[in-house]
């Protein structure tokens, strides 16, 4: 059973998501010029979280188990990467949002088959 909140919840996660996926593909420059510590390789792997964060709440969406153990995977993926490469801003949204998934996680684990 999907509960409301939790999917709206979702639904924002997902266009957050997707807006990071269009930023990173579009916006390169403008990244290392912001924040010269980021490297290219770093960069490209910094790229693939939204992708697997996309995945991750599509599986949420559908409460399967695997999905809990990939957003928080990914959730602490993108804190630590804010953190290391001085992404400060970014931390505001990440921080809260991972916290707030892993309310849902725990409070619906029994729905996760």
């Amino acid at each position: 059973m999907r509960f409301p909140v939790y999917t709206i919840f979702l639904l924002l996660m997902l266009l957050g998501n997707c807006f990071a996926l269009y930023k990173m593909f579009t916006a390169k420059q403008e990244f290392f010029d912001q924040f010269p510590k980021l490297t290219e390789i770093a960069f490209n792997m910094f790229r693939l979280l939204p992708i697997i964060n996309i995945i991750a709440l599509v599986g949420m969406w559908w409460m399967k188990p695997w999905a809990a153990y990939l957003v928080m995977a990914c959730g602490i993926a993108v804190i630590a990467f804010d953190i290391y490469f001085g992404i400060w801003y970014h931390l505001y949204v990440a921080i809260p949002s991972t916290l707030i998934l892993l309310f849902f996680i725990i409070k619906y684990w029994n729905e996760f088959k």
